[in-house]
């Protein structure tokens, strides 16, 4: 075996396993995505904020079949194998700036579509209903208490009704809180739509991040097996 063909091999073997570890990696950022817009779906009523997840997860499957592709040529010596490993790096490198531009679309459609939702929720609000339930989860969970801060309660239909704002506006620590606004120490006063908005920019801002991260890979995997190819060709890698 040349040495132009064992570097290339070794080359390959390396690049292969770097794409199923990618694989991994964006099958994590996905579902990380998926789970946060779970959490918060009723505020998302537009189900294609989960398009770029849907399309990180379809490209993480793919990357694990390369990764596997470029093994078996790598250890076969296969020119085909090699072609169909450029030709599914295109593929890929493609779907990861088409993801990166959806991404990018819809991070800018979030604001509008969480203050919509937000107000429709909690105007709805009365302890009970499905609302309720969604509104306390947010609540709680972001240690947050209204949309704006804790203020946009006092025109709700539930604040005229019990002159308090929802338990769930309380701080974690306070046992004895009844969400009365004289009492402003024992629950949270900023409001949930900043905060809720600086989570999922966070998730859409890293997922952004790894997936151009992971387009720079391929772009010079892509190079780098566009000359191994022609180089190899003509030192030792066969047809099979």
């Amino acid at each position: 075996m040349g040495l132009g063909v064992c570097t290339s091999k070794t080359f390959l073997v390396f690049l292969s396993l770097l794409f199923l570890v990618a694989a991994a990696a964006l099958a994590y950022v996905g579902i990380n995505i998926i789970v946060t817009y779970k959490q918060y779906q009723s505020f998302l009523n537009n189900v294609y904020v989960m398009l770029p997840a849907i399309i990180i997860l379809g490209t993480a499957v793919f990357m694990f079949i390369i990764g596997l592709v470029g093994c078996i040529s790598a250890i076969q010596e296969s020119c085909c194998g090699l072609g169909c490993f450029i030709t599914l790096i295109s593929i890929i490198f493609a779907a990861g700036v088409v993801t990166m531009v959806l991404g990018l679309v819809y991070k800018d459609k979030i604001d509008p579509e969480l203050q919509k939702n937000m107000k429709i929720l909690f105007e709805k609000y009365d302890g009970k209903n499905v609302e309720s339930s969604a509104v306390d989860f947010i609540q709680e969970e972001l240690q947050c208490c209204g949309i704006q801060n804790y203020t946009s309660w006092e025109n709700t239909t539930w604040f005229l009704a019990n002159h308090t704002v929802p338990v769930s506006c309380c701080k974690k620590n306070e046992t004895d809180c009844q969400g009365k606004l004289d009492a402003l120490n024992k629950i949270n006063t900023e409001g949930c739509e900043k905060k809720l908005e600086t989570v999922l920019n966070k998730v859409l801002g890293f997922s952004m991040l790894v997936i151009l991260g992971f387009a720079v890979l391929e772009l010079l995997a892509l190079i780098s097996l566009c000359v191994i190819q022609r180089r190899d060709a003509r030192e030792g890698y066969q047809v099979l």
